[in-house]
């Protein structure tokens, strides 16, 4: 009785699979291109906004990116390495209080420190030593006095790469 039961079981598990096989859509075969297309998709449906996704988006802007921006990156980045790690965190804080911004605030603060680019690009060493000693708002006060002596139609001549002095 028990090898009935079992070869009755078997066969109802074959009827029960070759019925879903034939109900379910006809999947090409292991190993062929469209079945790694579809394995593909699945995936990347699946990885939709993990590290996966972010990595390969990370990575095709990478690619996208011109050799010296890519070399300017590297040497940003090696610069960063370098630092203490003090100064790592404080230049991450600042990073993380910018992406907080707005769209609005952003857009006012970097062209704020476009502006300070270039009054700082135009003192001595010594006066920026000078600037430094101020207290804040004296500090603030004179860099808007120095900023209303700059000709409009002077171009920025380099990007701001870190927050105003405080």
């Amino acid at each position: 009785m028990r090898a009935t039961t079992y070869i009755l079981i078997a066969m109802l598990a074959m009827a029960a699979l070759t019925v879903g096989a034939q109900a379910g859509p006809k999947l090409p075969a292991p190993g062929t291109r469209a079945r790694q297309v579809l394995l593909k998709q699945a995936l990347d449906k699946e990885l939709a906004g993990t590290l996966v996704s972010d990595l390969n988006s990370n990575r095709k802007e990478w690619e996208s990116k011109k050799p010296e921006q890519l070399r300017q990156l590297r040497n940003r980045y090696y610069a960063y390495l370098r630092l203490s790690d003090a100064r790592q965190a404080k230049l991450l804080e600042v990073a993380a209080e910018l992406d907080r911004l707005s769209d609005e605030q952003r857009k006012a603060f970097l062209e704020r420190a476009r502006w300070l680019a270039k009054v700082v690009a135009g003192l001595t060493p010594a006066q920026r030593a000078q600037l430094k000693k101020l207290p804040p708002a004296e500090r603030a006060k004179r860099l808007l006095e120095l900023k209303a002596k700059l000709p409009e139609s002077q171009p920025t001549t380099r990007p701001a790469t870190s927050a105003p002095a405080k």
